[in-house]
């Protein structure tokens, strides 16, 4: 099949609502194969090494939108510094730093807060209007969180001291808000694969001072076929080809419709860890989602008119 016909074949409503489940099962075998390799490759490398490969990877096919905008490049790069570090650098190092010590399940569920986290930015950056059922999503929401964090334990939750990855993933998920509160406060004016591999690129290079500190304080690691391969996995899957199919998807099925398929994160990270890692779903895992969830929906409810 022609690129051309695969590109037409894409832009068809329902084929588009097919690929877009990809994005969020990626990013879920994203969160898996971390936490498999966790022994393995030491965060702060693991994400790096994933932003080389991408990079390197998307390259060629930037080159061939990038011809002639250098110059917007140019005044651009503050921005797109501050997007490489916060998008690139931040978020995944602590997602990352987060799956050595919290479960899939677990990342997978306190993910879901994402979509509260941007809206409660955009309230303070872009200094949107808040009503009194949105307020109300964002503190149901958090309650949710809360309940995972604290194991369903809410009466002993002071003294409980909770999971140090749960309040990494939390941490990650400021930075992947402020990024995406950014785009929308400035939209940039780049073709979108030359957009995506210039920030891949600045955020690979924010990384390399802090892996010169995580070489010197843990060590490095040994290159194995399966370290390459789950670095491949992390470039291709959930970088690549998820940015890419993701904005598709935004471009023809609108941001609203494609948002919500960010909601099977939890469904499919939950399958994956108690299945392939044999992690444990309780009773409190349930009822913090249910709770998210009702969250995210007052949260996005609709003003009725008048």
């Amino acid at each position: 099949m022609s690129s051309a016909r695969l590109s037409g074949l894409f832009s068809a409503p329902r084929f588009a609502a097919l690929f877009a489940i990809l994005p969020p099962l990626f990013w879920s075998g994203n969160f898996l194969i971390a936490r498999v390799m966790r022994d393995d490759i030491p965060p702060i490398q693991m994400s790096f090494w994933r932003w080389v490969a991408a990079f390197l990877i998307l390259l060629p096919f930037a080159i061939s939108q990038g011809r002639g905008q250098g110059a917007r490049i140019r005044e651009e790069l503050p921005f797109l510094c501050v997007m490489g570090a916060v998008g690139i650098t931040a978020f995944n190092c602590f997602l990352y730093a987060a799956l050595h010590t919290t479960t899939v399940v677990n990342a997978s569920l306190i993910n879901t807060l994402a979509p509260v986290m941007t809206f409660v930015l955009a309230l303070a950056l872009l200094r949107e209007k808040l009503r009194a059922v949105q307020v109300g999503g964002v503190a149901v929401a958090l309650a949710g969180a809360v309940v995972i964090i604290g194991r369903g334990d809410l009466t002993g939750l002071a003294a409980l001291a909770p999971n140090r990855g749960d309040l990494l993933v939390m941490a990650g998920l400021a930075f992947w808000a402020l990024y995406t509160v950014l785009i929308r406060w400035r939209p940039t004016k780049l073709p979108l694969r030359v957009f995506l591999a210039v920030i891949m690129g600045l955020g690979a290079l924010f990384h390399l001072p802090l892996v010169a500190w995580e070489v010197s304080t843990t060590g490095g690691f040994t290159v194995t076929a399966a370290a390459v391969a789950a670095i491949l996995y992390f470039a291709i899957f959930p970088s690549v080809l998820s940015y890419l199919i993701w904005n598709k998807a935004v471009a023809v099925l609108g941001p609203g419709r494609t948002g919500m398929y960010m909601y099977l994160m939890p469904f499919f990270g939950a399958v994956l860890g108690v299945w392939l890692l044999d992690e444990d779903f309780f009773l409190y895992h349930l009822g913090g989602i249910a709770l998210i969830m009702a969250g995210i929906t007052l949260v996005n409810r609709k003003a009725h008119p008048g």
